[in-house]
C-alpha cells in the first residue's frame, strides 16, 4: 500500500508537472489562524479529487489574464501546473475559438 500523504491542498508536494486541474468554485477569501493572514481560496479538481487552492499574488494575476476579473468566471476553466526550481506555477488554458 502506497498511503496517500497529499492532504487537501494544491501544491509543489500535491501535483506533478504537466498535471491539467479544473476550477470548480468562485472561491472566498478565509483567514489562516497559522498563516495570520487572510488567503482567497478556490476549490479544483485535480487527479478526480477535489482540493482546495490558495494562488498567490502572480497566479491570480495570470487567472485574470486569462479567466476575466470575476473570479465566477472562472468556473470550468482549467490550468496546467508547471514544476519549475522545485517551485509550482501554473499556465491558464484558454479555449480555442472556433
Amino acid at each position: 500500500m502506497i498511503p496517500d500523504f497529499t492532504g487537501d491542498f494544491l501544491n509543489y508536494e500535491s501535483t506533478q508537472d504537466g498535471d491539467i486541474v479544473t476550477i470548480l468554485n468562485e472561491g472566498k477569501v478565509e483567514h489562516n489562524e497559522t498563516l495570520k493572514k487572510d488567503l482567497f481560496n478556490i476549490q479544483v479538481e485535480h487527479n478526480s479529487k477535489t482540493k482546495t487552492y490558495s494562488p498567490n499574488n502572480t497566479a491570480g494575476r495570470a487567472l485574470q489574464d486569462a479567466f476575466g476579473r470575476d473570479s465566477k468566471d472562472w468556473i470550468g476553466k482549467q490550468f496546467e501546473i508547471l514544476h519549475i526550481d522545485k517551485m509550482m506555477k501554473i499556465r491558464p488554458i484558454k479555449a480555442v475559438k472556433a
